[in-house]
């Protein structure tokens, strides 16, 4: 193995022994109040660290300086408060570290080979062991390596701290455990590997394997969760606009197909009221239902009311430097990213095809018509809700990524399943109040639509499946297994 980088000496030779040096996370902001206290700040987070004597606080500014050793930090201390407040300073970094304020650089011969930084304050599920043995200890399952700018980051959302790999040999050195002979650890390799296994980032594969919490998360669903919810990361972190300066923002209302279209009828809102069952008889009435009556499938005029009661566009209004909208379900920002595909099978008065649901004017455009892959996206709704035929109407929602995006970061595609569950149960409800059938899906396959659409997937894609279709005569019962099945 390469050793880390390492210069040799004038001499020939080279230093080998590793340094130590730590700095407050890089995106701290240090300031002093009128009472004269120093404050410190980090997105969301403040510590106030009260009033310092001077040298104290030349060992702060230090910190917000430069990577630093603990002997540089006595040093300003000593010079400027004298001996006796040197007991302040051990106090003042342990504050800083249980906060999780500061990050540690380790070099050798100069030069820094890993750099861990602070992204929350250090936790139980933060925590590995003191004293890895680098014979047994390989990256946990869910730590993910990956290029940042010039350099490799080591990351795992178990883990308090992301570890910069500066060094393409410590790159290749972890990626390599456990099979790496533990006599040809290159200079400051050990230390290096014993602070990966003490954050987390390195572990004990059998004992976190054995750990029936974690053994349940797939690596990428405890990703998701971890860094789309505040706590865990040190990432920009909701509405902050991030793409305002590169990008306008997408239009509320999606650009029409070409296809032809259907108007759909708009229903008489009053009538609705006066014939709809009371809520709670509703709620308690709703099911998923898998079964649909084809001798008397849907009609254009429910299709349209169903529509117009979950989906359409109210308003467009402009407000938070970008159009948004006013639908029957919420969305957050009003952004309504949430697009609607009926997939026709058997509906009267509407030629079967994929459709859009054009929610400001109230009607279906041709998106595709029938072929390979329509047909699949039907037949994989079958199967999932485990249905003997094909359902009347499977509606495929989709998401336009950019509508979320441009304005929420870091949690916007969680934002979008939560638009996703809002939408479900509005169709749930009104399916029920109109006696009909709905049922939502678990799972469908975004490069099929994708394919039916001629959409780029990461631009808009399927995020959500719901079968509508007249009751058919089966009992409804649940459905054990399956992305479409669980509770009736």
């Amino acid at each position: 193995m390469t050793s880390l980088g390492i210069p040799p000496t004038a001499a020939g030779a080279a230093t080998t022994v590793p340094v130590e040096r730590i700095a407050l996370h890089p995106n701290a902001r240090a300031n002093t109040d009128d009472a004269g206290a120093t404050l410190l700040f980090l997105g969301p987070r403040g510590l106030s660290l009260g009033v310092l004597t001077p040298g104290v606080a030349a060992a702060v500014a230090l910190l917000a300086d430069r990577p630093s050793s603990e002997d540089d930090l006595h040093r300003a201390v000593l010079d400027r408060d004298g001996e006796g407040a040197l007991l302040k300073l051990p106090a003042l970094l342990q504050r800083l570290r249980a906060g999780g304020w500061l990050g540690t650089t380790l070099e050798v011969a100069g030069r820094p080979v890993l750099a861990l930084r602070p992204l929350a304050p250090p936790a139980p599920l933060a925590r590995g062991t003191a004293a890895p043995d680098p014979a047994t200890r390989r990256l946990s399952r869910f730590a993910v390596l990956r290029r940042e700018g010039e350099h490799t980051v080591l990351e795992s959302p178990l883990a308090a701290v992301a570890a910069d790999l500066l060094d393409p040999a410590l790159a290749a050195l972890v990626a390599a455990l456990p099979h790496h002979e533990v006599g040809a650890l290159p200079p400051g390799g050990a230390r290096a590997l014993e602070l990966l296994a003490r954050h987390g980032l390195l572990v004990d594969p059998e004992q976190e394997d054995a750990d029936p919490d974690r053994a349940k998360w797939s690596p990428h669903e405890l990703w998701f969760h971890g860094r789309t919810r505040a706590g865990r990361h040190d990432l920009p972190y909701g509405g902050t606009y991030w793409r305002a300066a590169a990008e306008p923002p997408l239009p509320v209302v999606r650009p029409s197909f070409d296809g032809p279209t259907v108007d759909l009828p708009r229903p008489d809102l009053d009538a609705v009221r006066r014939a709809d069952p009371p809520l709670t008889d509703v709620l308690e009435g709703r099911r998923s239902v898998r079964a649909h009556d084809d001798t008397k499938p849907l009609t254009l005029a429910q299709l349209g009311e169903f529509l117009y009661r979950t989906a359409r566009n109210r308003a467009v209004l402009h407000e938070d430097r970008q159009e948004v909208g006013d639908r029957p379900y919420p969305s957050g920002g009003r952004c309504h990213e949430l697009e609607l595909y009926p997939l026709v099978n058997n509906v009267v008065g509407v030629p079967p095809g994929l459709y859009h649901y054009d929610p400001r004017d109230h009607r279906l455009e041709r998106a595709a018509e029938p072929g390979p892959a329509v047909g699949r996206l039907s037949e994989i709704a079958r199967a999932t809700a485990l249905m003997s035929t094909p359902p009347q109407v499977v509606l495929l929602v989709s998401a336009r990524f950019g509508r979320v995006m441009w304005k929420y970061q870091t949690m916007g595609y969680a934002l979008v399943l939560k638009h996703v569950g809002v939408l479900y149960q509005t169709m749930y409800l009104v399916a029920t109040a109109m006696g009909l059938g709905g049922c939502g899906l678990g799972g469908g396959d975004s490069d099929l639509f994708a394919l039916a659409t001629g959409n780029r997937w990461e631009r808009e894609g399927t995020v959500g499946e719901f079968l509508l279709g007249t009751v058919g005569p089966e009992p409804n019962t649940a459905v054990p297994g399956g992305p479409g099945g669980g509770r009736p």
